[in-house]
C-alpha cells in the first residue's frame, strides 16, 4: 500500500528533533536497573497524561509497573502496540563490577548531547527507542488525523537478560519478558507489535530462546596440605578439577550444537549459542582445602522449536562418557519464535521506509538478530510482531545514539502506526 504523502507529512511536522533528544536525555537521566523502574514509569506515565494520551499502568510486582499509553481510536481498526523496555544493561552502580573490571564514574553516566549523539547510561538499549516511539505517539494525537484502530505505547519493566538463581534472588534478577508477558496477560493487547529493540533500524522477526543451565560437582572437602597425589588424587577430590573436565566436554559438545541448530528464517539465519558464563566453587578464604562444591552456569542460545528438555538431553549425553557425578537444573526455559503472520507490518513498513529514505528495507544481520528479546512474547502469544529499532553504540557502560537515528526511528514508528491503524479490522465470526 502507497503512503498518503499528504498525511504522512502532517504527523511527520509533529516531531520535534530537539525535543526527542531531549526526552531521550529525561529518561537516560532517571535510573532504571532491572527490579528498579517505578521511578521511570511514573514519569512516563506523567509524560502521557500532559500530551493527551491515555495512561495505563499495569504493576508485574511491587514496585515495578509498566507505563502504558494509548492513542485511542474510532474501535473499528486495527490495533498497533509499540514496546520497549525501560530496564538497562547495566546498573549504574558497583554491583556492575561483576560484570566489568574497568567502570566509569557514576557521574560519567548522565546524559549529555555531544556531536548531534546522545550519550549516557541506557540511550542506546533502549531509552532511545522508547523516546521514539513516545514522541510517534505524540506526533498521531496532535496531527488530528482520527484512527480507526488504537495505537498502544508499551514501556515495559524487566527484559534484560537477568535470571534468578541460587542468592541471587529478587526482583532485580527477574527479567527476560517479565514486563511484555504480564500487560499481555492482562488486558493490554493489539493486532500487531512492533518492538523498538535496537536492530540498526533494520527489521527481524525470528529470534532464539533461552535455556539456562546449572552444573554442579562435588568433591571431598578436607585439606589439601600433607597430601600426596598418590594417595589424595584432586580428579578425585576436587571438585573443581573435575569441572574443568565437564567445561571441556560442553565446549566439545556447544561446537557442535551450533553448527547442527542453525535456523533458516525469512528474513535470514538464526544461529544458536551456547556460553560458560559464570562458575562458583570452593572457599576464596579457604583454598588449602579440596573444595567440595563447584557450579557452572551456561546460557544456551536456542532457534526456534527447540525445547529446554531437548538441550538437558544434549547435554547429558555429551557428559555421560566422563564419569564424573554431577547435578544439572534448568532455571530459565524460553522458546525461540518466528514471527506468523507479519507480512502486513512487513510490507508497510517497506514502503515507509521506501518512502522516508529512498531505499529498500534491510534484514537485521544474523549476528545480531540471533538474540531474545520481547518480540518473541508477542509471537508466542499469536500477536504478530517484528523488531526494527534504533542502536548505537557502548563503550564500557556508556552508551550514545545518534540523535538522526532516533528521529528516523519516530518517523517510521509514526508512519506504521498511521497505516495500520487506518485499516479497518476484518470481520470475524
Amino acid at each position: 500500500m502507497p503512503v498518503n504523502q499528504e498525511l504522512a507529512k502532517r504527523v511527520l511536522d509533529q516531531i520535534d528533533r530537539d525535543e526527542l533528544a531531549q526526552l531521550g536525555c529525561d529518561l537516560v537521566n532517571i535510573p532504571s536497573p532491572t527490579g528498579e523502574e517505578r521511578a521511570i514509569a511514573e514519569f512516563i506515565l506523567d509524560w502521557y497524561q500532559r500530551n493527551g494520551i491515555k495512561p495505563v499502568s499495569r504493576e508485574t510486582e511491587a514496585g515495578r509497573p509498566n507505563a502504558v499509553g494509548i492513542v485511542k481510536g474510532q474501535g473499528n481498526g486495527l490495533s498497533l502496540m509499540f514496546n520497549g523496555h525501560m530496564d538497562t544493561s547495566f546498573t549504574g552502580t558497583d554491583a556492575d563490577f561483576r560484570m566489568s573490571s574497568d567502570l566509569e564514574p557514576e557521574s560519567d553516566l548522565k546524559a549529555t548531547i555531544v556531536d548531534g549523539k546522545v550519550r549516557g547510561l541506557g540511550i542506546s538499549n533502549m531509552k532511545g527507542g522508547l523516546a521514539a516511539f513516545m514522541m510517534a505517539g505524540k506526533a498521531l494525537k496532535n496531527s488530528g488525523i482520527p484512527l480507526k484502530g488504537d495505537v498502544i505505547l508499551a514501556a515495559v519493566v524487566g527484559e534484560i537478560s537477568r535470571t534468578p538463581i541460587d542468592e541471587f534472588q529478587g526482583r532485580e534478577y527477574r527479567g527476560e519478558g517479565a514486563g511484555t508477558r504480564h500487560i499481555l496477560t492482562h488486558g493490554i493487547q493489539s493486532d500487531y507489535a512492533v518492538v523498538a529493540d535496537g536492530s540498526d533500524l533494520n527489521i527481524v522477526w525470528t529470534q532464539t530462546g533461552v535455556v539456562d543451565v546449572k552444573i554442579t560437582t562435588y568433591g571431598r572437602a578436607e585439606a589439601a596440605w600433607g597430601t600426596k597425589r598418590a594417595t589424595h588424587p584432586p580428579a578425585e577430590l576436587n571438585a573443581i578439577m573435575k569441572m574443568m573436565r565437564i567445561v571441556d566436554a560442553i565446549d566439545r559438545w556447544a561446537d557442535r550444537f551450533e553448527e547442527d541448530y542453525i535456523y533458516q528464517s525469512p528474513s535470514g539465519p538464526v544461529f544458536p549459542k551456547v556460553n560458560v558464563g559464570a562458575i562458583q566453587g570452593g572457599a576464596p578464604y579457604r583454598p588449602n582445602y579440596f573444595p567440595g562444591v563447584c557450579s557452572i552456569y551456561v546460557d544456551v542460545r536456542t532457534p526456534p522449536n527447540v525445547r529446554a528438555v531437548t538441550v538437558q538431553h544434549e547435554i547429558e549425553e555429551a557428559l555421560a562418557p566422563l564419569g564424573v557425578k554431577y547435578d544439572l537444573e534448568l532455571y530459565k526455559s524460553l522458546l525461540g519464535h518466528e514471527g506468523k503472520g507479519v507480512e502486513p507490518l512487513v510490507e508497510s513498513l517497506e514502503a515507509i521506509n521506501q518512502h522516508l529514505f529512498g531505499k529498500k528495507l534491510e534484514v537485521e544481520s544474523p549476528s545480531r538478530a540471533s538474540i531474545w528479546t520481547d518480540t518473541n512474547v508477542y509471537n508466542e502469544l499469536g500477536i504478530p510482531a517484528v523488531k526494527i529499532g534504533p542502536r548505537g553504540k557502548r563503550f564500557g557502560r556508556m552508551e550514545e545514539l545518534p540523535i538522526d537515528d532516533m528521529v528516523k526511528a519516530a518517523q517510521i514508528y509514526a508512519l506504521v502506526a498511521l497505516d495500520i491503524c487506518s485499516r479497518e479490522r476484518p470481520a470475524t465470526r
